[in-house]
């Protein structure tokens, strides 16, 4: 069956191809394949994992893939990893199969943001497939092996996450020794002391086709953010200390200046945790902002062929 999504509604795909598998299993000792090319996401993620074929064309050569075979790319063999990636892809992002590009990221801001990120910052990416994953730092590292075996160009939007070296709470950037995010510490760029990743080159920051991005100083800052936040705050200082317009940022910069601002990143992007949502949807009415740099770098390199 070629296409079959061109004639159905999404949620009658999801139908198609579970009445499909009830049907075959319904036949006892029937001996039958059945053989569906798709581009649809909502078939796959009905459909049972290892029955996936996936045909990689980003080489000179076709390379057909068998899911059922991927664990075995770069040793991944962890049971609990491969069953929250399939639980995960069933639930949520198959359309990562058929992207041109993907792009990882922390969670609500990052996502609701992107779309403008893209046109500010690499306006060439509106063209192209993009899958936004939105995943915790916690769990990207999971993605490692499949990402590998999907061979996709892929960002990751993570966050620097400084702690202290004793206390192992966050802190300050300035203050802090370490990272706690694992995709840093675990993958790329295996890293967990602020000062190497601070100086760590553009090309220890990607591994093949995956390039992770993190929290940088600004051109012409010393200071550094822990999260998109405070890196925005600190990119941004000058513009919202007369910002009037949305509902939180203009009760986070009241009667601040632009130098208090950045002296005060740190806390005042604390104080947005509880309500990245509505920081988020200021930021869509902001005039004139700017992307922070890891991001507009990043997004940049995921331009590139």
């Amino acid at each position: 069956m070629e296409e079959p999504e061109a004639h159905l509604h999404p949620q009658m795909q999801y139908v198609f191809i579970k009445n499909i598998r009830d049907f075959v299993r319904s036949k006892l000792n029937w001996d039958v394949q059945i053989l569906i090319t798709t581009h649809s996401s909502h078939i796959i993620a009905e459909s049972n994992f290892d029955s996936i074929r996936y045909f990689d064309n980003s080489e000179l050569f076709l390379k057909v893939k068998n899911l059922s075979e991927f664990r075995l790319i770069e040793g991944a063999s962890d049971p609990t990893g491969i069953s929250f990636l399939k639980q995960y892809l069933s639930l949520s992002r198959c359309d990562m199969f058929f992207a041109d590009k993907i792009i990882m990221i922390e969670g609500t801001v990052e996502r609701l943001l992107l779309p403008l990120f893209i046109k500010k910052a690499a306006p060439a990416l509106l063209s192209k497939y993009i899958s936004i994953i939105e995943v915790g730092g916690a769990y990207a590292h999971i993605f490692k092996d499949l990402l590998c075996f999907l061979n996709i160009k892929t960002l990751i939007i993570t966050d620097l996450d400084s702690i202290d070296k004793s206390t192992k709470k966050s802190c300050k950037v300035s203050e802090g020794h370490k990272t706690s995010n694992a995709v840093l510490k675990e993958w790329i760029p295996a890293m967990e002391m602020l000062n190497d990743l601070q100086n760590c080159s553009d090309e220890g920051k990607t591994k093949g086709k995956i390039r992770v991005a993190y929290q940088v100083a600004e051109i012409n800052r010393i200071t550094c953010g822990r999260s998109f936040e405070e890196a925005f705050i600190l990119r941004n200082s000058k513009i919202l200390e007369c910002c009037t317009n949305g509902k939180l940022i203009p009760l986070l910069f009241k009667n601040t200046g632009e130098q208090e601002i950045v002296e005060n990143s740190y806390e005042i992007s604390s104080k947005i945790s509880e309500r990245k949502t509505d920081f988020a949807f200021d930021i869509m009415v902001l005039d004139r902002w700017e992307v922070p740099r890891y991001i507009s770098e990043g997004l940049q390199w995921l331009t590139e062929d």
